[in-house]
């Protein structure tokens, strides 16, 4: 058997010929169990091994333990800890445990590690089981996990300067590219379409394929990728299994929600609640879909989706916000027959902000993104007011309210908007 400390320092040393983009996130502090969750390909594993890597060189013991590996991934959990133990007999062990999912009955064991008090553990994994919202049955409260997303706009561009139109012309240029390659590190790196490819593919097949047991294979990749073509658009169960049946796939809604279940285990797919103090409400009434990254858009859709693609852009911003910087805070949009926003963002029962978001405002739109902006703001009792364009800068002063038009490549910019 390879030795695990001979493991760590492979893998470690596998730094020095990665390119870093400097994350915004960092691993999560407190808990017994520390997980960073997401999507495959966002960078988890370099963040673990630059923590251990750290870790190391200030005296701990510590192990990287990748459980995609099949010799690892059969390993039991007292042989594991006997052989962290033959590695550090003294003192407590640090535990870096990549794609735990991977590893049978992998609660029951990091419980295990956990209770006999010689680990200290930090978890990655690419399915929503180890969201701590799902995961408390399971680990009982002895566990902090943080969702990692795509790498942000203000990740790729750094601290730039917008000061004149070369600096804006180039931020412009590198967020047309952001918008059409999106945030996995590898695809930002190499513009390969086959990247995206292969991430797709992954996801398909390793996260949800092989994870759930679907028996109807065929049937199940028509409604995968189906359900892509809808990102930024309303949908009901019955609304999807509808508009699948006209494309000759019939199939019931009780296997459909969990097929669209298993997208969301992989972090593939975002459902977004109709703002509404009734649970019931929200339940019954349509979502929005968005992706993970755009670059998936990419594979199947043209440039006439840019609106529905800068819209995407805008929630997974939302969505990094909420885990980042302040998880608590809520994302929904509204709709009340007449009006329609595209994000509600609330702490507790304080609507903190509204957002609209088009390519453009014209004669056309202006009712519905300014002043059906302006209405929903007087009911829900909120004046911080946005519309979110590809390029306009403004402040449109309307019924006695402010509506701040915002380019994209600002909004994305900015850090910590809501005031964590």
């Amino acid at each position: 058997m390879v030795e695990l400390r001979e493991i760590t320092l492979e893998y470690i040393g596998a730094l020095e010929y990665v390119e870093e983009i400097p994350r915004e996130i960092e691993m999560p502090r407190g808990g017994d169990i520390k997980a960073i969750i997401g999507p495959r390909r966002v960078g988890k594993t370099f963040l673990m091994l630059k923590k251990a890597k750290t870790m190391l060189e200030n005296g701990a013991n510590v192990l990287y333990l990748p459980l995609d590996e099949p010799e690892l991934m059969r390993m039991g959990t007292r042989e594991l800890a006997e052989e962290a133990r033959k590695e550090y007999p003294n003192g407590r062990v640090t535990l870096f445990l990549d794609e735990v999912q991977e590893w049978g009955e992998w609660d029951r064991k990091l419980r295990w590690l956990h209770d006999v008090k010689d680990f200290d553990l930090y978890v990655s994994g690419s399915s929503s089981a180890l969201l701590s919202s799902e995961i408390p049955t399971r680990l009982r409260g002895r566990h902090v996990s943080r969702l990692i997303l795509p790498l942000s706009f203000r990740e790729i561009a750094g601290t730039p300067k917008a000061e004149t139109f070369r600096d804006r012309g180039k931020l412009k240029a590198l967020l047309e590219d952001y918008i059409k390659w999106g945030g996995f590190p590898e695809v930002w790196e190499t513009r390969s379409r086959e990247k995206v490819i292969s991430i797709l593919e992954t996801v398909l097949y390793r996260d949800i394929i092989e994870r759930f047991s679907f028996r109807d294979v065929g049937e199940f990749k028509e409604v995968f990728y189906h359900v892509l073509s809808l990102y930024g658009s309303y949908f009901t169960y019955r609304s999807l299994q509808r508009s699948l049946k006209a494309l000759g796939v019939e199939l019931n809604v009780k296997t459909l929600i969990n097929y669209l279940s298993a997208m969301e285990s992989a972090f593939l797919i975002f459902q977004l609640p109709l703002f509404s103090p009734s649970h019931r409400k929200m339940l019954v009434n349509p979502r929005k879909l968005y992706l993970v990254d755009t670059s998936f858009t990419n594979l199947f859709f043209r440039g006439e989706d840019i609106g529905r693609k800068i819209e995407n852009i805008v929630f997974l911003e939302l969505l990094r916000e909420k885990s980042y910087f302040n998880p608590m805070i809520d994302i929904s949009y509204y709709s009340d027959g007449d009006n329609e926003v595209d994000f509600v963002v609330r702490e507790g029962n304080i609507v903190k902000k509204l957002i609209q978001v088009t390519y453009e405002l014209n004669v056309s739109n202006y009712e519905r993104e300014v002043l059906g902006l302006i209405k929903a703001g007087k009911k829900l009792k909120c004046d911080d007011l946005t519309v979110i364009t590809m390029n306009e800068e403004d402040k449109i002063e309307e019924r006695g309210k402010e509506v701040k038009v915002v380019p994209l490549y600002k909004f994305l910019l900015e850090r910590n908007q809501m005031g964590a």
